[in-house]
């Protein structure tokens, strides 16, 4: 993944230690990765597209860009993640199935301007599933992105916009075999890349969680935190004293 890795090397990146909740399916990881609370509090407690639980519960950072008059754009590879966030709060929000689609989808946004934008990929979920997790169909795929990743990236620069961006790439769930049901520690650890504005380029000493994700972006766009929030922002990354860190897991379960 020669862009990304590319893109690490001005980051501030955790490796290979961030992780994500106890219990890491797709929603209910993709929730708290958006929300930055824990499964018990956000309510998404399932892994199917269930319109009558509702949405996510609390101040995602959906809620909080909206509220701040931000143009928010949300790009995901399956239908169930429309339960992240409610309509409302996304003034944009398509779905793509595979790589060159998001690319098609993803490009015309940037170029049209955006505040807060959610990319999600699919393919190496879907490809571990159906061929393992660390096949050759797998790591194909995985190079299929970090190419979108790459013209994304050159559409940014090609905008004028590159260097205003603050991206932060991660993951709901890592996997081993052909699942990612939390029998083994490779099903829970996740990438966590951060580059952009106010960032120094580190590797990161602390302990990060999916929860951090949303307060640490929220953080980057000047928004204000909730105070009941689970996850906290990672001032490492920007090299500052880290105010607060996690003694210990955050959520219950």
């Amino acid at each position: 993944m020669t862009n990304l890795m590319e893109l690490m090397k001005t980051s501030a990146y955790a490796p290979l230690n961030a992780r994500t909740i106890d219990y890491p399916a797709t929603s209910p990881s993709h929730a708290s990765m958006l929300s930055g609370y824990c499964m018990e509090d956000h309510g998404v407690i399932y892994n199917r597209f269930f319109m009558y639980m509702g949405y996510s519960k609390g101040m995602d950072v959906f809620n909080l860009a909206h509220d701040a008059g931000m143009k928010t754009v949300m790009i995901v590879s399956k239908e169930k993640l429309r339960q992240l966030a409610e309509p409302e709060t996304t003034d944009v929000f398509e779905v793509a199935y595979g790589e060159p689609a998001i690319e098609r989808t993803v490009l015309p946004q940037i170029e049209a301007g955006f505040d807060l934008m959610f990319i999600h990929f699919a393919g190496g979920d879907n490809r571990g599933h159906k061929y393992g997790w660390m096949s050759g169909e797998y790591l194909k795929v995985l190079r299929e992105g970090d190419e979108v990743l790459g013209n994304i990236i050159q559409t940014l620069k090609d905008e004028g916009m590159y260097d205003s961006t603050f991206i932060l790439v991660t993951a709901d769930h890592g996997g081993h075999d052909r699942n990612h049901i939390g029998l083994l520690i490779e099903d829970y650890r996740i990438p966590w890349i951060a580059h952009g504005p106010g960032i120094v380029p580190q590797e990161l000493s602390l302990q990060i969680y999916t929860m951090d994700t949303a307060a640490t972006v929220a953080y980057a766009l000047g928004l204000p935190l909730p105070e009941d929030l689970d996850g906290i922002p990672v001032y490492q990354a920007f090299g500052e004293t880290q105010i607060r860190t996690h003694e210990k897991y955050p959520c219950k379960y």
